[in-house]
């Protein structure tokens, strides 16, 4: 049984599931930011994941690059499974703009996140929604 960590739960919001992973919004209106989560109880890293799943990891990961790409339109595609914080394997995929906060650094710890409006949040996640189902 798979159980997405509390921290998770608190700071993202779903979107869709696909063949191995959980997409969830990280809620941070600053970027566009989704968190594939492996749906496998007890990984922390992506080599305890087996070879089919590994291969799907990284499809799912170009997959989720393609949507943000078509959605966002951004400078820059940011990808990284850190997991210092959050010990349960997630991986982070940002769209980065020359005009983000962060730039042209990492967004960890540089500004406490901004939660989207209600509004906004609900267009970004049926905008997402729609990308991955139409598989741009």
């Amino acid at each position: 049984m798979f159980t997405l960590h509390d921290q998770l739960r608190r700071d993202t919001l779903p979107v869709c599931r696909m063949k191995l992973c959980l997409v969830q919004l990280m809620n941070d209106a600053q970027y566009p930011w989704l968190v594939l989560i492996p749906a496998v109880e007890n990984i922390t890293e992506i080599h305890e994941l087996n070879e089919k799943q590994r291969k799907l990891l990284i499809n799912e990961i170009a997959q989720t690059q393609r949507v943000l790409q078509h959605c966002f339109e951004p400078h820059k595609l940011n990808v990284g499974a850190l997991g210092n914080m959050v010990p349960q394997l997630h991986v982070h995929v940002v769209a980065r703009f020359r005009e983000d906060p962060a730039w042209p650094g990492p967004i960890w710890g540089k500004l406490p996140a901004r939660p989207y409006e209600d509004t906004a949040l609900r267009s970004a996640i049926a905008r997402l929604q729609n990308a991955f189902i139409t598989r741009v």
